[in-house]
């Protein structure tokens, strides 16, 4: 995922205190959880593994939501199959995506850079969620609970940054079976057009194929030509369909 210019949620009156856990909002396949740490919003997810939600089960959420104080929900980003049952519930179209992927044949040159690639540590990650919020609007920034998910989204993942003092940039990557997953790059504002993407890309995907990774996917906002670029320049295909994220409040 990569920074792009992104309409803000529409801002709903405040509501009062939750009275039930937002866990307990959760269905068979449908998981919820707090949007970046805020109480207003939730983001509701299928359950890895589990069967497809139908809209009865997604309006039951919404209900339960609103019983627990939350006013919106936003959904992951979804393919064309998968926004079905939340569009018939009442969830519309935010924001759009392009998915893209690479098949680890080719890969491009690493680019020279002014700062070396590093295994990121705990200390880095503030430092990281810094370049971060420089780097994306505020509904795509990651918060630490964000950032935490990315890293234990599959089965092994690799979390590197850019520098040390100050950190420019970070790249977090990760792979389940012979699937790669590009989760997360960002490049300060004040050092892009550098080749820092590139190398922390190009890092990822070395290290996806000596793992005996077959692919790698990644999705970027539609209007972020720059990252569109960039992936395209490194090899990476446009996959038919895109991708969608949805929302609606959980009024009645």
């Amino acid at each position: 995922m990569d920074a792009a210019d992104v309409p803000p949620l529409p801002r709903v009156p405040a509501r009062a205190p939750r009275r039930t856990t937002l866990a307990a909002v959760g269905t068979r396949s449908l998981r919820v959880a707090a949007w970046r740490e805020r109480d207003d919003i939730a983001l509701v997810a299928t359950r890895s593994g589990g069967r497809a939600p139908d809209p009865a089960e997604i309006l039951r959420l919404v209900a339960a939501a609103h019983d627990a104080g939350v006013t919106r929900l936003v959904t992951g980003a979804l393919t064309p199959g998968e926004q079905a049952p939340f569009a018939a519930a009442g969830f519309t179209v935010h924001d759009r995506l392009h998915l893209l992927s690479h098949d680890l044949r080719d890969l491009a040159p690493t680019p020279e850079v002014a700062f070396r690639i590093r295994r990121a540590g705990r200390a880095d990650h503030a430092a990281a969620l810094a370049v971060d919020a420089r780097a994306f609007e505020p509904f795509w920034r990651l918060d630490r609970v964000g950032l935490r998910d990315a890293l234990g989204a599959t089965a092994s993942a690799r979390f590197r940054v850019l520098g040390s003092d100050p950190i420019v940039g970070y790249a977090v990557i990760g792979r389940s079976g012979d699937r790669g997953y590009l989760q997360r790059l960002a490049v300060d504002p004040g050092h892009r057009r550098q080749g820092l993407g590139a190398a922390l890309v190009l890092d990822g995907l070395r290290w996806l194929r000596r793992r005996w990774a077959t692919s790698v996917v990644v999705n970027t906002q539609v209007g972020n030509d720059a990252a569109l670029s960039l992936y395209r320049r490194l090899g990476f295909v446009l996959e038919p369909g895109g991708l969608c994220v949805l929302t609606r409040t959980t009024d009645p």
